[in-house]
């Protein structure tokens, strides 16, 4: 309803209320007395009760139980009250705040609810809703009283730990709706200025305690930050052998202040290096190993804001194998004998143009892939022959070398091939696809090495020369090393099956040996005697051992031998 129909319908109810007026006073007084009596005054108590009390005249003219305002709910909610009331077929409310006899607050709502914001807390207030009528007359009203309470206040950081370098520091950056203090547990580890700013000053840890103070609105809060304050460098740890047994070793260390994480460190032999093998958290300040020759240190490390800082390495903990050392060939234990008595003919095997001595085997999807070498080792050649003896395939080879190893990997599908020997020295390995051997590239092993085989049970290769013996992984980073007193101090190839290393050894004339070792800690296991000319190389198929033998039985013949009974490891 506008401004200007309001006013018409309030003065057509004025012209009504005046008539009656007008008529009561006549019957009472007469039309005379009135006229001269009363004109006036009646006149101005209708243009008053237009002007000044216009809506409460209203009132009296319509039903007020229509409007009655019911179920007034008042209650606090944070920092202000929300309000809500039951009322029907009102024009509108007039919601009044009022406070210690102050000036009340009015809030106009159109709904049957409304908010309000309280600009203090902590003090008693009273609640007037009222609604209004036709043509805006103000009509039933409800009061409610409440109390309202101070809310807590809440610090807000953005962090609740904050961690960093000596002389450097950290902005705190704490907000509350009050304001805000700060102060330092530890002012030598770290100090705090009014704005919030962190300086470190030295290692150590200490507590910011933050307090808001008590406002208007809001209770007194406080809150609370933890700072670790780091050196440049970590202490260097202190490590040892605490525990030895016959398969693993223990190393343990003192804790070192700060360290949030250890690493242990194994040392390659093939280059000096050292390799991050296992990790520890801030508690475990020990770790078990496999008892192998090797030799380790540990390195302590935190992360401080994302950046690392360490300590220098320990002392190097050098670890020697609990494994028996392979004896002399008087005394060595001779866990079998193979001759010509346990062991059965495959065939005869010969090379291809002058590549006619064989050097090494691998067995490649089921058939037996020799390499030959010319004597002065600049023609090679890979021949294969199936498990029957029959001559499958060949291929003359450049690059190869004086291949005294070999092995086939069937993950990556290649033959590898080194070729170290007594005149050569090289940690060159030439690989040929199993398929059609044809080049699959070079590239350099860890150690130069004159046997090598893949142990596909635990998918991880084996390499030997002279008294050392190699495990790596599959991108060949030596896992472990074992320094052993090989007999005659060289090795012809080496076997790989369920974990022992079969390393070859040739004497001289007819003596050859077949040393087994344990590739998880290097535990000599004890050896097969071949007294049937110069071992090559070996291969397990089907637990049957397969041996390439060069000048077997003494005569100028190279042949394929496998064992007639199962060969069980030990």
């Amino acid at each position: 309803m506008n401004i200007k129909d309001y006013q018409d319908k309030v003065l057509e109810k004025s012209h009504r209320i005046s008539a009656r007026l007008l008529d009561i006073q006549k019957r009472i007084f007469g039309e005379r007395h009135f006229r001269i009596k009363s004109a006036a005054a009646i006149a101005f108590l209708v243009v008053a009760c237009m002007s000044t009390m216009g809506t409460l005249t209203y009132i009296g003219l319509i039903d007020q139980s229509k409007y009655e305002v019911s179920g007034l709910t008042v209650k606090q909610n944070g920092t202000g009250l929300d309000v809500s009331w039951d009322a029907e077929d009102c024009d509108g409310y007039e919601v009044f705040l009022f406070q210690n006899g102050e000036r009340p607050r009015s809030i106009t709502s159109d709904t049957n609810s409304c908010r309000i914001e309280l600009e203090e807390l902590g003090k008693d207030y009273r609640v007037v809703v009222t609604a209004k009528g036709e043509g805006g007359a103000v009509s039933g009203a409800k009061a409610e009283i409440i109390h309202a309470e101070k809310v807590e206040q809440k610090i807000e950081v953005p962090k609740e730990a904050f961690a960093g370098f000596e002389g450097n520091g950290s902005a705190l950056k704490a907000r509350a709706p009050e304001q805000i203090t700060y102060k330092s547990s530890n002012e030598k580890v770290v100090s705090v200025n009014d704005k919030g700013t962190l300086i470190y000053n030295e290692p150590g840890e200490a507590e910011i305690h933050i307090v808001a103070e008590e406002g208007a609105k809001y209770k007194k809060g406080r809150a609370k930050v933890n700072v670790t304050v780091f050196p440049d460098e970590l202490d260097r740890p202190v490590a040892e052998v605490s525990e030895k047994k016959d398969t693993t070793v223990t190393i343990a260390w003192a804790p070192v202040e700060f360290a949030q994480k250890y690493s242990v460190l194994k040392k390659n032999p093939a280059d000096e290096s050292y390799d991050i093998i296992k990790e520890t958290d801030a508690e475990t300040c020990q770790v078990k190993l496999p008892r192998s020759h090797a030799t380790y240190a540990i390195l302590a490390t935190a992360d401080v804001e994302g950046e690392e800082v360490e300590s220098a390495a320990s002392k190097e903990v050098n670890v020697k194998s609990a494994a028996e050392e392979a004896k002399p060939h008087s005394s060595y234990t001779n866990l079998r004998t193979l001759d010509h008595s346990s062991l059965e003919l495959i065939t005869n095997v010969t090379g291809l143009g002058s590549a006619t001595v064989p050097q090494s085997m691998s067995f490649v999807d089921g058939n037996f892939v020799i390499s030959y070498a010319s004597h002065s080792g600049s023609a090679g050649a890979l021949v294969s022959y199936d498990q029957e003896g029959n001559r499958v395939a060949e291929r003359a080879v450049s690059g190869m070398g004086h291949a005294n190893g070999s092995t086939y990997n069937p993950n990556t599908g290649k033959i590898y091939t080194v070729r170290t020997h007594k005149a050569i020295w090289s940690p060159l390995c030439t690989t040929f696809k199993g398929e059609d051997f044809s080049d699959a590239g070079s590239f350099n092993l860890p150690r130069n090495c004159s046997g090598i085989a893949y142990d596909e049970s635990m998918d991880q290769y084996y390499l030997s020369k002279g008294n050392e013996l190699y495990v790596t992984n599959t991108d060949f980073k030596v896992l472990h090393y074992y320094g052993k007193k090989i007999r005659y101090n060289h090795a012809q190839d080496i076997g790989a099956a369920e974990g022992v290393m079969m390393v070859c050894t040739w004497v001289s004339g007819n003596e050859s040996y077949i040393d087994l070792y344990r590739s998880s800690d290097g535990a000599y296991i004890g050896g097969y005697t071949v007294p049937i000319g110069e071992i090559e190389s070996v291969v397990m198929v089907d637990k049957h051992l397969v041996l390439l033998m060069n000048n077997s039985g003494g005569g100028n013949v190279d042949q394929l031998l496998r064992t007639v009974d199962p060969v069980p490891l030990p």
